[in-house]
């Protein structure tokens, strides 16, 4: 069970290397019911999660196809 910490360096390490490959919509640390932390990436359709490794570094990561994400215009105060 990896520390927020732990996961925020792999991210830091390998996130815009994800976020190149085709169909990732994001990246992001996400902890689960159990209060595990995991490395979470986000596809905008599950058919890129076969181009993509189950693990880095021992730690496996987290799929969830989300669709793509679409910047929204910033609020105006």
């Amino acid at each position: 069970m990896a520390t927020h910490d732990e996961i925020r360096r792999l991210k830091d390490r390998y996130g815009q290397g994800l976020l190149g490959k085709r169909g990732v919509a994001g990246v992001g640390i996400e902890k689960d019911d159990g209060d595990n932390y995991a490395l979470v990436v986000h596809l905008a359709d599950a058919s890129a999660k076969d181009d993509l490794p189950d693990e880095l570094e021992g730690e496996k990561l987290r799929f969830v196809t989300s669709g793509p994400f679409v910047k929204l215009p910033a609020l105006k105060h």
